[in-house]
């Protein structure tokens, strides 16, 4: 058989088997479904959609009508056809894996291809402009690309756009897209080859909105105005390459298009701008990435994440992640997240997580999480939970809980619930016990003390005086727990356990006095309690201070001599049965 008769059949079959192909290769707007609905709100029908075709629906910019009532009965009809019929013609269909993705555009344009110039090194120029096809009118910003180069520009004011490829492809593809009108796409080869095999898509969808990034401060100041379009025009389409390097977020061996690219690994010399990272990203300053990052991000001042972290980020001064985090973030000063955390956040000054926690937070002065706590939160000077703490919170000066059911340790304790244990000098608990008792005993005239938490435990911070002419002068002050337990209507026992510090004219002799009460409480009034009992006292006492100087004070010995139980002078150790008596308010 003749090579040409060889040639001809050859190419019937690649056509018939690509043709067989594709037919076995149906997009999802090909298939076919039946939908019957009678005065449904347009979303109700979506989702049967989505149910019956196995799909999601995917929404570039707001669906101004999914709220509005419709009437449809499609019989064995394609996803497209039934679309049409609900929509109409000012939306456009794009397909990605499992996602139909809806677009409003009811405008369309024109891409005119102007000059296609092949240089001596093999660089290929392409010249055109854009227009309106109802008004003719040439259209400026709008994102033209070659997604098989992955390069990418923004026509000027007066609508013209430039690309330079290198190694350019045998088929070019130019797509233009510009928000509110339909995407047009034009294909021109320099050279026909026929090839077996598939080429490998690189090119995905990410569902989301990730513009909130360009609308921080951050986004504001950092992210330039053409960077800004050529996101709002490409939305989630992007496309994955291996390796991207940059000087700022402008200048990238991506151009323009480092927007709409996830890289393997990312260097960003000062700065970057990306789609995002699967893999590692440095950068001698500050990364920024509109989408998600699984990967480590490391930057001498910050990082910004548009979506989600799965991994690690490290930052001279602040991290901040808008979607949710799924591993570690450590910085000098500051850790952000606004959607939910699992894992642990480490900073020099603060830690803040907008919704969920699960996990440990650790900073120098402060951490908040505005939705649920599990796990723990320890800081310098204050740990605030805005929801529910089912774990610990550990400060050395201000715990809240709106919620707890955990425990808290620090100096002040608040929450709005009964429920969890709270240590600390001050624990204030929605309806819990919140006393002041003035009491006199054997050693002290007058004592005064603090007593809050709740029934099942509460903390007391308590002092006393005696200032009496014939003897030393007494001042003492501590710290104790204690438990109220009901005995009837009117009655409760209170038993308590304390330590007190007592001064007696030197400060440098250290005298100890713990005390188990036994205290009973009748309720006089609302209000008002008269309190007495018995208690168990054991004191010691230094013989003499630092300096060398004795120590003769016979206070203690003098008070508690006629209850003495205890008396070893070798310990200088001594226990005595007390009592104490007063009133208790509130």
């Amino acid at each position: 058989m003749p090579s040409n008769t060889k040639l001809v059949f050859t190419v019937i079959f690649l056509i018939i088997s690509s043709v067989f192909f594709k037919v076995n290769a149906q997009s999802i707007l090909e298939n076919e479904i039946s939908v019957l609905a009678d005065k449904k709100p347009l979303s109700n029908v979506l989702d049967l959609m989505e149910e019956k075709g196995s799909f999601r629906f995917a929404y570039y910019g707001k669906l101004a009508v999914k709220d509005s009532i419709v009437n449809i009965h499609a019989d064995n009809t394609t996803i497209k056809g039934v679309l049409d019929q609900l929509l109409g013609a000012k939306y456009e269909y794009k397909e990605s894996p499992g996602y139909i993705i809806v677009r409003y555009a009811p405008l369309e344009l024109a891409l005119v291809l102007e000059k296609n110039t092949v240089m001596s090194d093999g660089q290929q120029i392409v010249v055109g402009y854009i227009i309106d096809t109802k008004t003719n009118n040439r259209i400026e910003n709008v994102s033209v690309l070659e997604k098989n180069a992955l390069l990418s520009t923004l026509t000027n004011k007066d609508g013209y756009f430039e690309l330079r490829l290198k190694n350019a492809p045998q088929a070019i593809e130019l797509t233009a897209v510009k928000e509110n009108y339909k995407t047009v796409t034009m294909v021109f080869l320099s050279e026909i080859k026929i090839q077996m095999g598939d080429k490998k898509n690189k090119t995905d969808y990410i569902d989301g909105d990730f513009s909130e990034i360009e609308r921080s401060g951050i986004g504001r100041f950092f992210i330039s105005s053409k960077q800004k379009i050529q996101s709002l025009n490409l939305g989630g389409f992007i496309s994955k390459v291996p390796v991207q390097a940059s000087l700022i977020p402008s200048i990238s061996t991506r151009g323009m298009l480092n927007t709409q690219i996830v890289n393997n690994f990312s260097l960003n010399i000062l700065g970057g701008y990306n789609a995002g990272v699967r893999g590692l990203e440095m950068a001698g300053l500050y990364n920024i990435n509109r989408m998600n990052v699984d990967a480590l991000q490391m930057a001498g001042i910050f990082n910004t994440v548009g979506g989600s972290v799965n991994g690690v980020q490290l930052a001279g001064i602040y991290n901040n992640v808008f979607g949710n985090l799924r591993g570690l973030q450590m910085s000098g000063i500051h850790n952000s997240v606004k959607g939910s955390q699992i894992g642990l956040q480490m900073s020099g000054i603060y830690n803040n997580v907008y919704k969920d926690s699960k996990g440990l937070q650790i900073a120098g002065i402060s951490n908040t999480v505005k939705g649920s706590q599990n796990g723990l939160q320890f800081s310098g000077i204050c740990n605030i939970g805005k929801d529910t703490v089912r774990g610990a919170q550990i400060t050395g000066l201000f715990n809240y809980a709106k919620e707890l059911q955990g425990v808290q340790f620090g100096l002040v304790n608040i929450t709005d619930s009964p429920s969890g244990y709270s240590f600390g000098l001050l624990n204030f608990k929605k309806g819990g016990y919140k006393k002041i008792s003035v009491t006199s005993n054997e050693i002290s005239d007058i004592n005064l003390a603090v007593k809050t938490g709740d029934h099942k435990m509460y903390t007391i911070l308590m002092a006393g005086r005696s200032d009496r002419k014939d003897e030393e002068n007494l001042f003492s002050f501590g710290i104790g727990l204690g438990k109220n337990v009901p005995l009837g209507k009117r009655f409760i026992f209170n038993p308590e356990f304390s330590t007190q510090y007592l001064y007696l004219g030197n400060w440098d002799i250290y005298n100890s006095l713990s005390k188990f009460d036994s205290s009973f409480s009748f309720q006089l009034c609302k209000g008002v309690a008269i309190s007495a009992g018995p208690s168990l006292n054991f004191y010691w006492s230094e013989k003499q201070d630092k300096y060398g100087n004795a120590n003769t004070s016979t206070f203690v010995q003098d008070r508690t001599k006629n209850y003495t139980v205890i008396k070893n002078s070798s310990k200088d150790i001594l226990g005595w049965i007390g009592w104490s008596f007063g009133l208790t308010f509130f």
